[in-house]
């Protein structure tokens, strides 16, 4: 009888032991899968946010550049310009002519320094916006900037962020906007990425960045 009862107690402590072992596991597992979680949301938010900044600089699809000392200045221009358009300004902070909007340059300054920072030169003069003249008046002090609309070439799909001390390098596959696609629900599906870059974000001492380069990404 007294070897039955030790028979049980054993048999009772491995089932706690193992229920206890187990429930340890799967509290391990939630505490992983709750992390996890938690590290792709941040990551989600973080990608997003790169998106939001780095769409109107490849929405049409820029020369590349080793260093955005060397890039096109007028293609900067044109990206500056777009930038503050797909920002949704206040129109009734605008003066307004025939020939269309007037941008004071300051402002095109400011935008142009949060883009692609302080090292670049800015020579005001009028630039191709992707199709689009912005004409600059030397006047106004300003870039005409025409009533109209424009559909992007491309949209941008961060497939990853390498984040290092002094800069941040973004995959970034160059969705076309042509190849957006509708489900049987309405809901937009996104297309494969046409090609892939490697955009590098320097970063300031204000905790922002800045576009420093744009090249050919090898996957």
């Amino acid at each position: 009888m007294k070897k039955k009862r030790s028979k049980l107690n054993l048999f009772v402590g491995l089932t706690v032991l193992i229920l206890a072992v187990v429930g340890a596991v799967s509290l391990v597992m939630t505490l992983k899968d709750k992390v996890a979680s938690d590290i792709r949301e941040k990551n989600e938010a973080l990608y997003s946010e790169y998106e939001d900044f780095i769409a109107p600089v490849i929405m049409n699809d820029p020369d590349t550049f080793d260093d955005v000392t060397l890039a096109d200045p007028n293609q900067l221009i044109g990206i500056t310009i777009w930038s503050i358009l797909d920002s949704n300004p206040e129109p009734d902070k605008y003066e307004y002519i025939d020939s269309g909007m007037v941008l004071p340059e300051k402002e095109v300054e400011e935008k142009f320094i949060s883009l692609f920072g302080s090292e670049v030169k800015i020579n005001h003069g009028s630039v191709d916006g992707g199709g689009i003249d912005f004409r600059y008046s030397e006047e106004k002090k300003a870039y005409i900037i025409p009533i109209t609309g424009i559909t992007p070439i491309y949209t941008p799909d961060i497939i990853d962020a390498d984040e290092k001390s002094s800069y941040i390098v973004l995959t970034v596959g160059y969705l076309y906007s042509g190849d957006w696609q509708q489900d049987s629900d309405g809901n937009m599906v996104p297309p494969e990425p046409t090609k892939y870059m490697k955009v590098t974000l320097g970063k300031n001492s204000d905790s922002g960045y800045y576009v420093r380069a744009i090249q050919n990404a090898q996957l």
